[in-house]
């Protein structure tokens, strides 16, 4: 396997690049080639690395950018960094990529060896896909997104997946498929919303030959196609209450019948359901199940709205910039300033979506003036308001939001823990707003919120606040 396994060391120092080509040929690792940090996609991928070593030489930002760049050549390709910054690499789920390692530069061959095999570990595991899921980011919903997607993977358990339209509720149904036993089972999705019910019936259930007009063989569903991995049910607030009586069976028995068909079949599928409809709330209108929505709500996992991580714009931003740059073969565009603090303030309604889209305009269009057109500072500031106020509701007694009816959910709710919950969420709240207007100036923000400086400091630390 060392002889076929092509090592790309990239740095800017030749003596360092001369040093690890030299460990790397000690170890038995005969293919290596090398290339600068500033390389272009294009150029990184004409080198077909399977595994990349980026040296201790390039700053933060630049160890991103050239990240950023393996990734779209091969989202699961092993990256070891001797970049000493703490965020860039994998501890757990810290790091805003996956499948990237830290590679300490005094290690001995014996350990740079074993870091190797490491990294190579989950690439083995999985065959490459075009599709493999990217989640990128560095916020603390990401983290706590990759952390369930971990703990939930390898456990056979139906998950439900909230959030608004174009968080990213897909890939995250994606990661949990890839990261799980099912990986090389298939992965098949349904649009509740896509099809009328005598047609979407069909299509996740299937017909025998003479179920309907028309049905002169038999057609297998959706669920038939899923057996051995995973089906994904996107939307799936949208199905109707008979179709969900029909769903419930294969929750509750993994059993289901094909449309017109006498015999009930066995199928062993995982199933993950997405929607972005409050489906407690249709429970209480009686328009969605109670019994299947407690089935789905095994574990739950939210995708953030985008406005909620706005520390991971400019990581997304860059990355679709390499990406849709490298697909549409155009130079790589620079971003003016006045455009980064745009899509910052902007409050990005139609989330993750929306700013890969308004992305992929400007590289076609090779412009961004558009985008001040688009996203202009009087609708900027209206929805910062709306925004703005909609924070503050998240503490009003009355909101129905998923926070307070995960709580009620829960076998050991008490007042105690609600109580709790969001005073923590209140006192978050208030500490980023100060630190935001000090322009993180942490002893005005101190001044500001009446509390000592170390008190600041150690809240900072425990709510993981960066700016």
């Amino acid at each position: 396997m060392k002889d076929d396994l092509n090592i790309l060391i990239i740095d800017s120092d030749p003596a360092i690049v001369a040093g690890l080509e030299k460990s790397m040929k000690r170890l038995g690792f005969a293919l290596c080639r090398t290339a600068a940090p500033d390389s272009t996609t294009d150029q990184l991928k004409s080198l077909s690395p399977d595994l990349a070593i980026l040296g201790p030489s390039s700053d933060t930002s630049t160890c991103i950018k050239c990240i950023q760049k393996l990734k779209i050549i091969d989202p699961i390709m092993p990256i070891l960094t001797s970049c000493d910054d703490g965020c860039l690499q994998e501890r757990g789920t810290s790091g805003p990529f996956e499948g990237v390692y830290y590679l300490n530069p005094d290690m001995v061959p014996g350990e740079i060896s074993k870091a190797i095999d490491n990294a190579l570990k989950h690439k083995a595991e999985s065959d490459l896909r075009p599709d493999f899921p990217v989640i990128i980011g560095q916020s603390r919903e990401i983290k706590d997104i990759r952390k369930k997607i971990r703990n939930v993977s390898d456990k056979d358990i139906t998950v439900l997946i909230t959030g608004e339209t174009g968080t990213g509720k897909e890939l995250i149904a994606r990661s949990i498929h890839y990261h799980s036993s099912r990986s090389r089972g298939p992965l098949v999705k349904i649009n509740c919303g896509a099809l009328p019910d005598e047609l979407l019936e069909s299509e996740i259930f299937g017909f025998q030959r003479g179920a309907f007009t028309g049905a002169h063989k038999d057609k297998p569903g959706r669920l038939e196609m899923a057996n051995g991995g995973t089906l994904f049910v996107d939307e799936i607030g949208d199905l109707s209450l008979s179709l969900q009586v029909k769903f419930l069976e294969v929750l509750e028995g993994r059993e289901f019948s094909r449309l017109g068909g006498t015999e009930d079949k066995i199928i062993d599928t995982r199933v993950v359901a997405a929607t972005n409809s409050d489906l407690w709330k249709k429970v209480r209108e009686g328009t969605f199940r109670k019994d299947i929505f407690y089935r789905l709500n095994v574990m739950k996992i939210k995708a953030s709205s985008l406005r909620r991580r706005k520390d991971d714009i400019p990581l997304l931003t860059h990355y679709f910039l390499n990406k849709y740059c490298f697909e549409f073969k155009k130079e790589l565009m620079h971003i003016p300033a006045k455009i980064t603090d745009l899509f910052l303030a902007y409050q990005w309604p139609g989330n993750v979506r929306e700013l890969e889209n308004v992305i992929r305009r400007a590289i076609v269009l090779r412009d961004w003036n558009f985008i001040y057109k688009e996203l202009d500072m009087e609708k900027v500031d209206r929805e910062k308001e709306h925004v703005s106020s909609s924070e503050f509701d998240l503490f009003h007694p009355d909101r129905h939001d998923d926070r307070l009816t995960d709580f009620f959910e829960e076998k050991d709710f008490s007042l105690k823990k609600v109580s709790k919950a969001y005073v923590s969420e209140a006192e978050r709240y208030a500490i980023m707003k100060s630190l935001e207007e000090t322009q993180w100036n942490r002893r005005k923000a101190a001044q500001l919120l009446k509390v000592s400086y170390k008190t600041l400091l150690n809240r900072i630390d425990e709510f993981d606040l960066k700016p």
